[in-house]
């Protein structure tokens, strides 16, 4: 029998090499694990033409982070920033006497993406510079669904005009027509008719983007917020459509899940049908006006609407239905600059409607004093925009004052140009009107105001004589001889109690200097946490976040013993969405119910306490159209208690 034998300590050699190779690997996976990576997240996989999809785009593990480059995405698609996030964060666990630290730094970037075609699209991985080096992500893929061939359901957007001028009211109509039912139907109306045979069918669902006042086109105003806008178009019977998804998360929906009905006013129209027929349709008419501020390209859409539409009743009432997904192209609406042929030279850059005033102070003068002409231009339009009058290129103010260049200034819906003259004649003069030029957007023309002629009286400057001129007297009219003073330096002095030892205090002095030294040794902390504080945008906002949610709720208070209700709703689920985006770092404004419990999930809060913070966003929502007294009774102390909890939670978790 042949033995083998094993060297002596072989064993220990291998089981110690095999830790060795194992610390090798941990270590070279937490080395990767804290390399700069570029992520890349969408949020479907599909979407239908026209609709919008949230692209979010990580750099982790990156010190000073700078937006990612995604101009390969604009063939496709159309890219709309959707705020922006901070991802630093340190956090110290000890767990069974073990202390781990956990560092995360970075910035998360969000996006929507809208297709500018339907089909297979590739979106192309986007680039980042970082330390001097290309960070690449990966390339992802979106499918976009075409609407259907259809022409029971026709969207249409328009306006009243193609192109503006700012200051220019318009009006943007969404036009919904529905196809009328064969006869005996053909005079019921589609929607109630939807709804009186089965109630459980969802609520067509629009989706218009100017609906809300924070996604308008830059440089547009409403007419009227979109709350007073919508409140003329709710529905009392509770058939109509649902705009933007409003009210789907509201105290109405534990029992009948349906969001807050819209239906603007109709009527019959008749228009070719798919097949080149005249055919009966419904036309409904979302109206809303706007003014454009500045000039540009304001495009308004695309529209969608989802929802299920009958098609035919039988003689048994029994309804044939169709799903139906139908879009709207989007509207481009111009704000095009005023006319330049026709342009007078007094044209002051002025677009709406003004009326002039000027003063002259003071009225009576000598040749070459001071004096203020101040010219307030009052209306509505750009004010802002408005231009001094040039002084300068009238004759008949030059011949007769020097003039300043002016000082313009706007405050009070009122813009004052304040200039400074000196006249140069004596006499009775006549201050000249002075023309300034607005283009007038209701008449389409310029229109020219002339200020009011201003008389003042000018008197000669008084001239002194030579031998007017004051000269100090010697006594006798001849020079003084200069003569040494025997009596030292502080010549008319002659208390000795003035004079102090004037040597050097080296200890003194020695002492200043060290508590100036460090005088500015502290000086240079306390300005480096107060850079620190105030440089870091994201921590100032999560630290003044509790404060500013406090206020809101004693707002909201404030607003229920002033009969504002609906205010009063506004600013109790403000306070929550508010926390909770100040403490994400993204932008408040259209965050939603599910977007607050995406977020409050991430940063790892109790199901309980996010399950709350849901239920009081749904009832805030619920009551938005209908508050009263008895709906909201109890829920500013509810609100108040889980705010509470939440501040306390996050600071636990050192969010705060």
């Amino acid at each position: 029998m042949i033995q083998k034998s094993r060297m002596p300590g072989t064993r220990w050699l291998q089981a110690g090499a095999f830790c060795l190779s194992l610390l090798v690997g941990l270590a070279g996976s937490s080395l990767a694990a804290d390399e700069a990576e570029l992520i890349v997240e969408l949020g479907r996989e599909a979407i239908y033409e026209g609709e919008s999809v949230r692209y979010r785009v990580t750099l982790n593990h990156v010190e000073n982070p700078s937006p990612p480059q995604l101009e390969a995405l604009d063939t496709d698609f159309e890219v709309k920033p959707a705020g922006e996030r901070s991802l630093n964060s340190h956090r110290v666990t000890i767990i069974n006497g073990r202390r781990s630290e956990i560092r995360r730094f970075g910035r998360a970037y969000d996006y929507l993406l809208t297709p500018r075609r339907a089909g297979i699209l590739e979106i192309p991985a986007p680039v980042a510079q970082v330390d001097g080096r290309l960070l690449r992500g990966r390339a992802l893929t979106l499918e976009v669904v075409a609407p259907q061939d259809q022409d029971t359901v026709v969207l249409e957007i328009r306006s009243d005009r193609e192109s503006v001028y700012p200051m220019q009211q318009f009006t943007v109509t969404l036009h919904v027509g529905i196809k009328a039912l064969p006869e005996p139907l053909s005079s019921r109306h589609p929607i109630e008719l939807l709804q009186q045979l089965n109630r459980r069918v969802p609520l067509p669902a629009l989706a218009v983007p100017w609906v809300d006042d924070d996604k308008l086109p830059g440089g547009v105003k409403p007419e009227r917020s979109w709350r007073k806008w919508l409140e003329n178009l709710q529905s009392r019977s509770g058939a109509g459509f649902s705009l933007n998804n409003l009210g789907n998360s509201s105290v109405f929906s534990l029992f009948d899940e349906r969001p807050m009905a819209f239906l603007p006013p109709s009527g019959r129209v008749e228009k070719k049908d798919q097949a080149g027929v005249d055919a009966q349709y419904w036309n409904f008419e979302f109206a809303r006006t706007f003014t454009p501020h500045q000039l540009g390209s304001l495009s308004f859409g695309p529209v969608t609407l989802k929802g299920t539409f009958v098609t035919e009743v039988n003689s048994q009432n029994e309804a044939t239905t169709r799903q139906i997904y139908a879009v709207a192209r989007p509207l481009v609406v111009t704000a095009k600059d005023v006319p330049s042929d026709g342009r007078p030279k007094s044209y002051i850059g002025a677009i709406g409607q003004f009326e002039v005033t000027n003063r002259l102070a003071p009225t009576r003068a000598k040749v070459g004093d001071p004096l203020t002409l101040t010219v307030t231009l009052r209306g509505q339009g750009t004010l802002e925009a408005a231009r001094a009058p040039d002084l300068a290129q009238i004759p008949a103010v030059t011949d007769q004052f020097r003039v300043y260049e002016a000082t313009e200034e706007t405050r009070e819906g009122q813009r004052q140009f304040t200039y400074s003259l000196r006249p140069l004649q004596a006499g009775t003069v006549e201050f000249p009107p002075i023309p300034l030029s607005y283009f007038d957007v209701r008449q389409e023309k310029f229109i020219t105001l002339r200020s009011e002629p201003i008389s003042l009286v000018v008197e000669e400057a008084e001239q002194l004589d030579d031998d007017e001129i004051a000269l100090a007297a010697t006594g006798n009219g001849r020079r003084a001889a200069i003569e040494a003073s025997q009596d030292g330096l502080l010549a008319n002095i002659n208390d000795p109690s003035v004079l102090v030892d004037q040597s050097v205090d080296a200890p003194r002095w020695f002492l200043l200097f060290a508590c100036m030294g460090g005088g500015y040794v502290v000086v240079l902390v306390v300005s480096d946490h107060v850079r620190q504080f105030f440089g870091d945008g994201d921590l100032q906002r999560r630290r003044l976040a509790p404060g500013r949610a406090r206020r809101r709720l004693q707002e909201a208070g404030a607003q229920v013993q002033g009969g504002q209700l609906r205010g009063a709703v506004d600013a109790l689920g403000g306070a929550l969405i508010g926390l909770v985006a100040d403490v994400a770092g993204i932008e408040e404004s259209g965050l939603t119910s599910a977007e607050v419990e995406m977020q409050l999930r991430n940063m790892g809060v109790e199901t309980e306490a996010v399950r709350r913070m849901s239920e009081l966003l749904e009832m805030c929502d619920g009551v938005r159209y209908g508050a009263s007294h008895s709906a909201l009774q109890g829920l500013d102390d509810d609100t108040r208690l889980l705010l509470e909890e939440l501040i306390s939670i996050l600071k636990r978790k050192k969010f705060l």
